[in-house]
């Protein structure tokens, strides 16, 4: 299989007027498919070793036994599987449910072209009066990679850690093991930063020579720059968000290297899936539940299906089953398993084998489209012969403005009114390409408008995820986010949008002739524009997800009565079980997920290294 758009005419639509596609844009699309569109490891040949021999063996059928089992090749499985394999006699299997990962994963602009592709699971969320209204069935999506590299293959490539004082209310919250100073050293195993100047700027808080790169990208737009100097002209320092100071504004670092995304997948496991005989991958590998006896609690193995042929296949675990399926498909996983709410389980004819909170304590930033600049000199729209100069360009040389995200590299997080806590953040901007002139998704490269994104980073409101009422199994969990129903989460937003505004006083946005657009949302003209009553308004109409989903298998204390998992991440009540990715997550850190999901599953790995290698 490779990278396909699902419905080409659909994923080049405006989605705000219904218009239909350039032909350009359709033509540019198909390009990209036919030139991007292949897996990046293709028919890979597994190496085995026997002592000065090398046999190179095309992959075989998987056993039926192992070590371990990992559910789920995203941000945290890839991690956890490179980790475990280096035990050499442990043999493990990764259960992916889509397929390798495409070369046009690697493409950083290209980022708007995976959503409602074969390499997103297209989730949406319930209809609700407080959130999304103005969509298509009232829905918000939830992008979520489904691919080897999960959403670390289609996000934004943003590395923010999150703020110390997060780790510590874990840590505070009965997680022990948890708080910063005891995580840092997990981000910074990782970590291979490749910015000397911010390594020697920042030692304490860096590292160099892990599986996992991280950059400056190698093109930075124009308009990036300005965003930047208008909030150093507001007083926002320039910081590195990933060190002392939380508060200011930063040009990003990225998971990226040369100029190309760097996925958990092409960071931990392309760099060693040929090395270990160990490592066995099997992709298109759809998982139904695991096997648990009844009796004992005790993990046997894992059922699931092949969607490349259609076989169920049960596969049994000599130690442990370990779920890194996300914050949408770990609790579903674990809920098919019989672990859950007992009246939602028995609703759906599933044996109950241990009531737990499954899917309770679900949240995530939230943010709304309401404020867009306009540019009048910096706009980067251009032509398709311009653009296809630029792709040729890039292919070469793995430069130029696809290998960055536009606008989206520089971000400012700020403090509202609300925040009690000294030095803490709750809102950060993040900037997307907007493109008021031209019809289809285009490249993150190209744009005439930059939409701005206030984006709760600390909400206070909590939703919830159930099973599929039609179809538990193959159907998509029912997703209630919860947005807005603690209303404190509103009134910061709207201080947000407000604190940005003063950006338009600035002398950067002035020279560079940026204007506010005051056309009014066609759902909320009917309140006075830029008023409170018009952007409480917006927040309802149209919201967005970051995409920044956690907290629905809880870690905790087993005091803790929303608590699905303890301090090592094992699953109450069932022996040999753990869950490792955003959905452990007590409370969202203040910034993207992608670096803590990946630490989480650094220390995950090593919690299962003490627990076997030392027993005694």
């Amino acid at each position: 299989m490779s990278f396909v758009p699902l419905n080409l005419l659909q994923s080049c639509t405006t989605g705000a007027d219904g218009s239909a596609c350039q032909k350009t844009s359709i033509m540019f699309l198909m390009l990209i498919a036919n030139l991007f569109g292949y897996s990046v490891d293709g028919n890979y040949l597994r190496i085995r070793r026997s002592g000065t021999k090398t046999q190179r063996i095309f992959p075989q059928s998987t056993p039926k036994e192992y070590d371990f089992i990992i559910i789920g090749g995203g941000s945290a499985g890839c991690v956890l599987a490179n980790r475990l394999t280096e035990v050499e006699e442990w043999n493990v299997l990764l259960l992916e449910a889509g397929m390798e990962e495409s070369k046009v994963s690697q493409v950083p602009a290209f980022a708007p072209y995976f959503v409602h592709s074969n390499i997103d699971w297209n989730f949406k969320t319930q209809p609700s009066e407080k959130s999304c209204r103005s969509y298509r069935g009232g829905s918000c999506v939830f992008p979520q990679g489904k691919g080897l590299g999960g959403s670390s293959s289609i996000n934004s490539m943003i590395y923010v850690r999150g703020n110390r004082k997060d780790y510590e209310k874990w840590a505070q919250l009965g997680n022990a093991g948890w708080s910063y100073e005891e995580v840092l050293q997990y981000f910074k195993k990782s970590e291979d930063n490749l910015d000397k100047e911010i390594v020697q700027s920042n030692p304490t808080f860096h590292g160099t020579g892990g599986y996992q790169p991280i950059s400056h990208f190698p093109y930075t737009d124009q308009n990036a720059k300005i965003l930047i100097n208008a909030f150093e002209e507001l007083g926002y320092k320039n910081i590195d968000v990933n060190a002392r100071r939380h508060i200011g504004v930063t040009r990003l670092q990225t998971t990226s290297k040369n100029g190309r995304r760097q996925s958990t997948n092409s960071a931990f496991i392309q760099s060693i899936r040929k090395k270990r005989s160990n490592l066995f991958i099997e992709t298109q590998a759809f998982v139904t539940k695991v096997i648990i006896d009844p009796e004992t609690k005790q993990v046997k193995g894992v059922e699931y299906t092949s969607t490349a042929t259609g076989k169920v296949k049960i596969i049994l675990a000599r130690k442990e089953v370990i779920i890194s399926a996300g914050a949408i498909n770990s609790p579903k996983v674990l809920m098919l398993s019989g672990i859950g709410p007992g009246s939602e389980l028995r609703k759906h004819g599933i044996n109950v084998i241990y009531e737990a909170p499954v899917g309770q304590n679900f949240h995530d930033h939230v943010t709304t489209l309401g404020i867009v600049i306009k540019l009048n000199k910096t706009s980067s729209i251009k032509n398709n012969k311009e653009r296809l100069k630029d792709v040729y360009y890039y292919l070469r040389t793995g430069k130029g403005p696809l290998s960055s995200t536009g606008p989206m590299v520089s971000n400012a997080f700020i403090q509202t009114n609300y925040e009690e806590s000294d030095n803490l953040p709750d809102i950060q901007y993040t900037f997307g390409p907007v493109y008021s002139k031209t019809s289809g998704i285009q490249p993150l490269s190209y744009f005439d408008a930059i939409g701005v994104y206030p984006v709760l980073i600390a909400p206070k409101s909590r939703g919830f995820i159930k099973l599929n009422n039609t179809d538990p199994v193959w159907g998509d969990p029912i997703i209630y986010p919860g947005y807005f129903e603690n209303s404190l989460d509103k009134y910061r937003m709207i201080e947000g949008i407000k604190i940005f505004q003063n950006m338009f006083n600035t002398t950067a946005f002035k020279e560079n002739e940026y204007q506010m657009d005051h056309v009014p949302l066609p759902n909320c003209k009917q309140w006075k524009f830029n008023s409170d009553k018009y952007w409480s308004c917006v927040i309802r109409e149209y919201t967005a997800s970051c995409y920044h989903i956690a907290g629905s298998c809880k870690m905790g204390p087993q005091t803790d009565q929303e608590a699905v998992v303890d301090p090592q991440l094992r699953v109450y009540g069932i022996s040999g079980l753990r869950v490792a990715d955003a959905s452990i997550m007590p409370i969202v850190v203040r910034g993207n997920t992608n670096a803590p999901t990946i630490m989480i599953a650094e220390k995950a790995s090593d919690m299962v290294k003490d627990a076997w290698l030392n027993k005694s």
